[in-house]
């Protein structure tokens, strides 16, 4: 028969209902009965148990000594029968703080039994939940003498259950511990010291704290803790239990290793950074996360240790190493590592000394070998290596305040990140988007700090971009001299997260550092109302800007409006960018003014992306040397009337501040610039530009290559009388290739060099080719096409493919992706003769407005009418984009231009060479025939002079 009984009356160490029951009749295992649901069942226990955590001052966490079949231990939470101790706070979720002398009473039962073994004798009573609880006494030493309840009510950590009450009869073994509180109350033991305040012995747990506080005042510091709670294998809850910090918890991240991650448990103290860093992203809990987990409880839980905090993340999680004070040697983090239980993680390990961090990768390397634990035979498991290396490098440009651009011993450019940082973004372009606050004064810094400079970069780690590639993230300098160090330290840059397992700088806590305590200054982004930098840009033009009028001439006015300020004054600035050889980006910091400039005085090679002349790329890989992102002096001509051109671009003089050196001068020097003389002349720097160029005119330097200056007169007066027998000749030409629909290339039928050219080609046939032959771009060669051979002039080379664009130069096509090997040398003879194809334009005629969709149906008009067909041609006059003729042949009335007129495939002029505007009359005939009909373009009818406007603006 069970019966329950209750007492309401309060007990002593809080207003507690204490529940007994009252056995009758004892039942074990074996002979119990059934009990219908809702009674209680009883079953008795007695054993042996390792005492793995104390939770109170009568709560206790046994684990078996022997593993099950398994390999799991069984564990049994038992409650010490008869006695209660007062009420102690678990976690953060546990809303009821501790009542008078909860600590001390657990912390009393903690340091007696802990990790000993000891005997159990308990009963399992399963309550109506299906729940089951363990009340009992537990035996030290063997010896079931040796109560451990009793020894805890002695020491007056516990009272006897119903001992307040008066009434209460107490019997056997409860009479024992009811004279043993009673003495402890006489001798002031425990919680009957007299002359105590309670308050003063409630203990306040605080479960959040200001982590990098704690940090600041622990750091490198041995600090005496108990281990409350094993989060996973490498991370642990503490409560620090001396000093001004006592009963504080956090979580500490063992140094060195990585453990998989158990499931968490809600409301257990770290601080302020429970979230983010310390918590890996796979929700999938291992095997071997739940034994690296029960190993580090099973010799750390609720024991004395020592904790030295080491280091810090973004989030504030703590990284440290924890010591038993009376075992120095023993290393948790080297058991993980050498049972295979965790990975070596280098970026915490680089917090440790030198020497340990060596032996935990040895560890890592023979558990490896070994196949122990997680590398056992068919794992798919990999450590987490780092390669870093030191290179010297020279840095050219800076992107932004965290982005750098730099060159290295082969001269090849690379675009750089700084490692474990993130600056302000700047506007880009036409951004209609504004700079981030203090995002132009990083990158200001930095440029000042390290271009131009020969710096040693750390190579630190990789990331993926979004295209796919990969990032290097480097650090710049060492020490105090840090430039990532430097930029947080300024605020102008804040620390990024990462996962646990991302790699990271070596200077990675002190960025943490130095970031917190920005913060707490106030620095940088990290004020309340930070500045952006502001200043007039006169290079951001219109996003239609081709052939705009309007634009332009906005874009010349806001430059001339700045231009009595800037003219005839030296004036300091860096230059932002360098487009070419002889225009750059400036910006002049006196003025807050960023601005185009074009060298005055030189004429450059042409260099851009798509279009570049012969030295282009060496100017402007010789203006990058000298001046991109340099400190500069810039003079703006006075008296020059042409200073500011249509697109609102200075014409100016720039010198290097350090050493002084004038830029065209440079150019000039090296055979990369003419003088243009009438500029120069105005500016007065005539003859110092002069005596520069004369050195590499008389050696025949780069653009002087060949130069004779009698060949130019006499070429100049060949080229007037060519273009005046142009005019007056009629010629017999055949077409090779369509390029629109009012232009073509043909020969001129009957040119004797057709066949000297097929000649030769043709002995080509069955030769070598010489390894030495590399054809580069501009250089004329012959490709195979069809069985043939053809002399091509290659435009455009592709040296990772080993491919090129050619263009067959007798014919007028084009062909792309041509193997370079495949390409042979031509004989001298064959390099003499010029072109066989000249491009024809039909003469008073253009396309019809672009986007109209007839350009295709143009071309293949063109082509029906003209392609292979011999033709006279009438040549009018001839400028860049060819001869421009009117064709007819031998059995048409009509010329060609009046054929696609008619089908709306071509438009006349607007306002044709006076050398074509009486054939606006022959053919305005054929228009107007296609405008009735409504052909092609004019399917709408025709063309108001605002479209005429759009479309050439589109064109240009």
């Amino acid at each position: 028969a069970l019966q329950l009984k209750s007492d309401s009356a309060p007990s002593r160490a809080g207003d507690f209902r204490v529940w007994y029951i009252k056995i009758s009749h004892k039942m074990t295992s074996k002979d119990a009965p059934e009990v219908s649901q809702g009674k209680s069942v009883q079953k008795e226990f007695r054993g042996q148990g390792r005492v793995k955590a104390v939770l109170s001052g009568t709560c206790v966490v046994l684990r078996g000594v022997n593993p099950s079949p398994d390999g799991s231990y069984p564990e049994r939470t038992v409650f010490l029968s008869g006695i209660e101790a007062p009420r102690i706070q678990r976690s953060s979720r546990d809303k009821d703080p501790d009542q008078p002398f909860a600590w001390h009473s657990r912390e009393f039962l903690r340091k007696l039994i802990i990790g000993k073994t000891v005997l159990f004798n308990v009963r399992e009573v399963s309550g109506k939940s299906g729940s089951k609880s363990s009340y009992g006494d537990l035996f030290l030493n063997n010896d079931e003498t040796q109560s451990v309840k009793s020894l805890v009510v002695a020491a007056g950590w516990a009272f006897v259950k119903g001992a307040t009450n008066k009434d209460a009869k107490m019997h056997g073994d409860r009479q024992l511990l009811y004279d043993s509180q009673k003495e402890a109350e006489k001798a002031g033991r425990g919680m009957h010291e007299k002359g105590v305040n309670e308050e003063d012995r409630k203990r306040t747990v605080n479960y959040s704290p200001d982590t990098f506080q704690l940090y600041a005042k622990t750091k490198g510091k041995s600090v005496p803790v108990i281990i409350d709670y094993v989060r996973s294998g490498s991370t642990v809850s503490v409560e620090i239990v001396s000093g001004d910090l006592k009963h504080t918890v956090v979580n500490l991240t063992l140094c060195g290793v990585l453990c998989d991650r158990t499931a968490p448990v809600k409301g257990r103290g770290g601080g302020k950074g429970k979230k983010g860093g310390n918590e890996q992203k796979s929700s999938a809990v291992s095997a071997y996360a739940r034994l690296a987990q029960f190993n580090v409880a099973n010799l750390l839980l609720h024991r004395d240790m020592h904790m030295i905090v080491l280091g810090i993340d973004k989030n504030g999680n703590l990284y440290g190493s924890l010591t038993f004070p009376a075992y120095p040697d023993r290393d948790v983090a080297e058991f993980l590592l050498k049972k295979g239980l965790g990975k070596y993680l280098p970026w915490t390990g680089e917090m440790l000394p030198p020497k340990l961090t060596a032996k935990y990768r040895a560890t890592e390397t023979k558990a490896r070998e070994a196949a122990v634990g997680r590398w056992g035979k068919g794992s798919k498991e990999t450590n987490i290596s780092v390669e870093k290396k030191m290179m010297p490098m020279k840095v050219m440009m800076v992107f932004s305040g965290d982005s750098f651009a730099v060159i290295d011993a082969n001269s090849k450019e690379t675009r750089l990140n700084l490692a474990d940082i993130r600056t302000k973004r700047l506007a880009r372009g036409r951004d209609k988007k504004e700079s981030e606050p203090l995002a132009f004064e990083a990158k200001e810094w930095l440029r000042k700090k390290v271009v131009g400079q020969k710096m040693d970069i750390r190579f630190e780690y990789k990331r993926q971009d979004k295209k796919g590639g990969t990032q290097d993230f480097v650090s710049i300098g060492a020490g105090r001299s840090n430039i990532q160090l430097q930029l947080v330290q300024l605020g102008y840059a804040e620390v990024v997260q990462h996962s646990l397992v991302s790699s990271r700088s070596s200077n990675y806590v002190k960025l943490v550092e130095a970031e917190y305590q920005a913060k707490k200054l106030g620095k940088g982004i990290w004020a309340k109302n930070p500045v952006c930098h502001k200043y007039t840009d006169l290079t951001n033009r219109p996003s239609q800007r081709g052939g705009d009028k309007a634009a332009d001439s906005r874009e010349k006015e806001r430059a001339e409006a700045m231009l009595p300020h800037l003219a005839g004054a030296h004036l300091r600035g860096h230059v932002e960018y360098v487009f070419s050889g002889s225009k750059f980006k400036v910006y002049i910091e006196s003025k807050k003014l960023m601005m185009n400039v074009q060298l005055a005085g030189v004429e450059v090679p042409r260099w851009s992306a798509k279009n570049t002349t012969k030295y282009g790329a060496d100017a402007h890989a010789l203006a990058r040397s000298l001046c991109l992102q340099k400190n500069v002096i810039i003079e703006i001509p006075k008296d020059d009337t042409r200073v500011v051109d249509r697109q609102g671009t200075f014409s100016a003089y720039i010198w290097t501040e350090k050493p002084k050196r004038s830029i065209a001068c440079a150019l000039l020097e090296q055979g990369l610039g003419k003088v243009f003389k009438r500029a120069a002349e105005a500016g007065g720097y005539l003859d110092q530009l002069m005596s520069a160029q004369e050195p590499a005119k008389s050696r025949r330097l780069r653009v002087w290559e060949g130069f004779d200056e009698e060949e130019k007169n006499r070429k100049a007066k060949r080229d007037a009388q060519r273009k005046k027998e142009a005019k007056e000749k009629n010629q017999k030409i055949s077409v090779t290739e369509i390029v629109n629909t009012v232009s073509f290339f043909a020969q001129s039928v009957g040119d004797k060099n057709i066949e000297t050219v097929r000649k030769g080609l043709s002995a080509i046939e069955g030769t070598t080719r010489p390894d030495d032959f590399n054809p580069e771009f501009g250089d004329i060669a012959a490709c195979k096409f069809d069985g043939a051979w053809y002399r091509v002039c290659v435009e455009e080379t592709d040296d990772d493919m080993g491919t090129c664009d050619v263009e067959y130069i007798d014919y007028g096509n084009k062909e792309h992706g041509i193997d370079l090997k495949s390409l042979m040398p031509l004989s001298e003879d064959l390099m003499k003769i010029p072109r066989l194809s000249k491009k024809y334009v039909l003469a008073a005629v253009q396309m019809p407005p672009e986007g109209s969709g007839w350009e295709d149906e143009g071309y293949t008009r063109l082509g029906n009418l003209i392609f292979q067909k011999e033709w006279d041609a009438e040549v009018l006059m001839q400028d860049k984009s060819g001869y421009h003729v009117s064709i007819k042949g031998d059995d048409q009335s009509t010329p060609v231009q009046g054929e696609l007129l008619k089908d709306g495939l071509c438009r006349l002029q607007r306002k044709p060479d006076y050398s074509m505007k009486y054939l606006l009359n022959q053919f305005r005939k054929y228009q107007e025939e296609g405008v009735k009909n409504r052909m092609g373009c004019w399917e709408y009818g025709e063309i108001s002079d605002e479209e005429e406007e759009d479309d050439r603006r589109r064109r240009r």
